[in-house]
């Protein structure tokens, strides 16, 4: 991706498809959260690689369904459904409901009522065949355990199997970290390493992020472990990002640390992105202009995002900034968007493209052609000059073509009378990624 896409030749079709199926779809180090999990307790991961680390922190990193996103792994508020309050009468009645979401709340909102009623809990929750179901009634009983006594919740949990320590505690951290953060983080910070640290950690710095991300944020860069450094900050500035774009970005830019900025920036950048792309592509603008060492990569985050949403403001944020490899694989994406979004563009924007752009976006333009309107696409190619771009956009083209539709393509291809535009759209059947269409998602 960061090569320039001008020195591209047969490669380039390779480039644009990977770029779409790898950068676009959300494959990349810096790419967007994965969705969610049914895993109930988790803390819910940032996905940037955490350094030393084999790369995202995966195993039941997603927030359950119908979470918030603030507070950690629950959104720390302790679940408070009593008898007629709108739980069910009884758990069975909970289990029998077909429907997942709907089942997996009440058993929740039991969990809770039978560990503030004095039910036999542990007893309830070995009668519930289905591991999840047993989770989140599991989750309630330690909402309520966790608002009256936090470190006897924790203590005891800790007694439990790894599967359910992984899912449980963070659940009691996050809780736990709302009335009393600094005694929550000693208690966290005293756990060995491994699973549940590591996902206690994120829940813990998340959830006091909410109400002092300053603090939490301090706090997290003064930790002594690399990895738990970087799984704190990601947890901050996620939850910081929710509720203060402006001052997330501002303290980001602000760092000293060279790796740590480097992190906390694409970190900034992946959620800002998300929330507000207009302020994402303003923020990333004036982060590079004032930092000669920021990371360029900054660039295609930010374009990733905001160009599904606003392509048109995307593409023209792109051209204003410095041309560089990276800006122009990112042009290249949002072209694929621009093309989705309005079919005319290959005829009334890409005329007006300076010569560069042109040989940047053509192979994107003729790529998405060939996979959504291939007859278009063909009277589209005819339309180019002679030359190096026209084969690139052919090889593109071919290639599009050929993983929507390939015995028609292969047949078009057959027929083509024997010249440069043959050879480079041979090449194109040859490089197309089996079930990646031309924008880079499957169809």
């Amino acid at each position: 991706m960061r090569h320039p896409i001008l020195r591209l030749a047969l490669p380039v079709v390779t480039g644009v498809l990977l770029f779409a199926a790898g950068f676009w779809a959300g494959r990349r180090n810096t790419a967007a959260p994965s969705g969610p999990t049914r895993d109930p307790g988790a803390a819910e991961a940032y996905p940037v690689a955490i350094p030393g680390s084999s790369g995202f922190p995966r195993p039941g990193m997603g927030a359950s369904p119908g979470e918030g996103s603030g507070g950690g792994s629950g959104g720390g508020a302790a679940i408070a459904l009593l008898p007629g309050n709108g739980a069910p009468a009884d758990l069975r009645t909970a289990l029998e409901n077909p429907n997942q979401r709907s089942r997996e709340r009440d058993l929740e909102a039991i969990g809770a009522r039978d560990f503030a009623t004095g039910s036999d809990w542990q007893k309830s929750a070995d009668s519930i065949g289905d591991l999840v179901d047993r989770s989140f009634y599991l989750k309630g009983v330690v909402s309520s355990w966790a608002a009256a006594d936090p470190q006897e919740a924790v203590t005891q949990l800790s007694t439990m199997p790894l599967s359910s320590r992984a899912s449980l505690i963070p659940h009691a951290v996050s809780i736990w970290a709302e009335r009393d953060p600094a005694g929550a983080e000693q208690w966290v910070l005293a756990l060995g390493q491994g699973e549940v640290r590591d996902r206690a950690v994120e829940s813990l710095y998340r959830s006091w992020a909410v109400n002092d991300p300053e603090t939490a944020a301090a706090r997290s860069l003064a930790l002594g472990d690399e990895s738990a450094r970087f799984r704190a900050l990601s947890a901050v500035v996620k939850e910081w990002s929710a509720n203060d774009l402006g001052a997330v970005g501002k303290w980001a830019s602000g760092l000293t640390d060279p790796n740590l900025k480097d992190f906390a920036t694409m970190a900034v950048a992946d959620e800002m992105s998300a929330r507000a792309p207009k302020e994402a592509m303003r923020w990333a603008s004036e982060h590079l202009a004032k930092d000669p060492r920021a990371n360029p990569d900054i660039l295609p985050l930010v374009a990733s995002k905001a160009g599904f949403e606003a392509p048109q403001e995307t593409f023209a944020w792109l051209q204003s900034v410095p041309s560089s490899p990276e800006a122009n694989s990112s042009l290249a994406g949002v072209a694929t968007y621009l093309i989705e979004e309005n079919p005319d563009f290959a005829w009334t924007g890409f005329p007006k493209l300076s010569e560069n752009l042109q040989q940047v976006t053509a192979g994107p333009v003729a790529s998405t052609l060939g996979a959504q309107n291939p007859e278009e696409g063909k009277r589209w190619l005819a339309q180019l000059p002679d030359g190096e771009m026209k084969r690139w956009a052919t090889t593109a083209f071919a290639a599009g073509w050929v993983s929507r539709h390939p015995a028609e393509a292969g047949a078009w291809v057959a027929g083509l009378p024997s010249s440069p535009e043959k050879q480079a759209a041979e090449q194109g059947l040859q490089s197309a990624i089996p079930g990646v269409g031309a924008s880079g998602r499957a169809p």
